[in-house]
């Protein structure tokens, strides 16, 4: 006897088999794209100089890309995928990317980047993904443009290894990170910035087994050195 999951398998492999047909498959090559004032990329039948208009597959290079055409723009959900597998997935409104885009690993599975999206620009919190799953950074735009914090992660320990905050695109207050040399030690550097240039202190600690072995220390005035400069050695 023919169980429901079965039926409901079936269905839905109809479903997707007929979705696939009612997409015309193209190749970005035989299209005619033109960036319009409103900086939307419009897509025209090459023979006929007509937009675009219906259900689309279009081959752009290694990629394919699923859309929904509206006069030549892209209007409604969108993916993108490489070698059958889902790589990136959103939504377009008339033309420009509105709400989360979401990037994926070469698995299709994965989550690599998810990124909110307003008129086509990048606004809100940022966050990417390493490939096993933990939290890889962190980032605010404002309408693509660099504005709040920005902080990564380790991908082993999930520890915070850098800090920063901008403002209107330019790096603005104190600066931190932490990097692992390889070698046993750790440089732990804090810098200060006004208006994208380094301003104020400056220090670098270079660290073995939990305690400062050498440091430097100094000052910025608008991102030129100024006034003494200290190197100290701890280990003689």
């Amino acid at each position: 006897m023919t169980t429901l999951r079965s039926i409901l398998m079936i269905l839905t492999t109809v479903v997707a088999v007929a979705t696939a047909s009612a997409q015309k498959g193209v190749d970005l090559d035989d299209l005619l794209t033109v960036i319009d004032e409103n900086h939307r990329t419009v897509y025209y039948d090459r023979q006929t100089n007509k937009p675009l208009n219906g259900d689309f597959r279009i081959k752009r290079s290694l990629d394919v890309e699923v859309v929904k055409l509206k006069n030549g723009v892209m209007n409604g959900d969108y993916r993108r995928y490489r070698n059958g597998d889902l790589r990136e997935s959103g939504r377009y409104d008339k033309g420009l990317r509105n709400g989360v885009f979401t990037e994926y690993y070469s698995d299709g599975k994965s989550v690599k980047r998810i990124a909110p999206m307003k008129k086509g620009k990048i606004d809100g919190l940022v966050k990417t993904y390493y490939n096993d799953g933990s939290l890889e950074s962190l980032k605010e735009y404002s309408m693509s443009v660099e504005n709040g914090f920005d902080r990564r992660f380790a991908k082993t320990t999930g520890e915070q290894i850098y800090d920063a905050n901008f403002v209107n695109g330019k790096k603005e207050g104190e600066e931190w990170e932490m990097k692992d040399n390889g070698n046993g030690t750790y440089s732990h550097i804090v810098r200060n910035y006004s208006g994208g240039k380094l301003n104020g202190s400056f220090r670098t600690e270079l660290i073995r087994d939990g305690e400062v072995i050498y440091l430097i220390e100094g000052e910025y005035y608008q991102g030129e050195k100024i006034g003494e400069w200290k190197e100290t050695n701890f280990e003689g």
